[in-house]
């Protein structure tokens, strides 16, 4: 289901979609952002979100990464996401990144780079 945004008066639909694992505990969820109007130049984040069961057993999780996605960091993405050239009021293809310390945002390298 995508919940609507407003972002600077423009209008965002966005959805959060369900974790993905790796396997050294590490995990990420993925947000769709898409302009509210239209569907056209889509925006993916991968939003790191670990998996807590992973870390039983010890006194401090070091690295463990949880974060709660709702509006205030979703606005954020989009805002950087605009700085970094994404234009979703254009057809183009869509953007992906990965959410680094809930304040910059790193190109996925495409499929089969290094």
């Amino acid at each position: 289901m995508a919940r609507l945004l407003m972002v600077d008066g423009v209008a965002y639909r966005w959805s959060l979609q369900g974790r993905r694992d790796a396997p050294d505990g590490t995990a990420w969820r993925l947000l769709t952002v898409v302009w509210g109007d239209a569907t056209r130049q889509a925006l993916h984040v991968r939003v790191r979100h670990d998996n807590p069961w992973f870390y039983i057993g010890y006194s401090q999780a070091p690295g463990l990464a949880t974060r709660r996605v709702g509006s205030g960091l979703v606005a954020r993405v989009v805002t950087l996401a605009r700085g970094l050239g994404w234009k979703p009021e254009e057809h183009g293809p869509t953007l992906e990144f990965f959410l680094e310390d809930d304040e910059r945002l790193v190109p996925v390298p495409p499929t089969g780079a290094r």
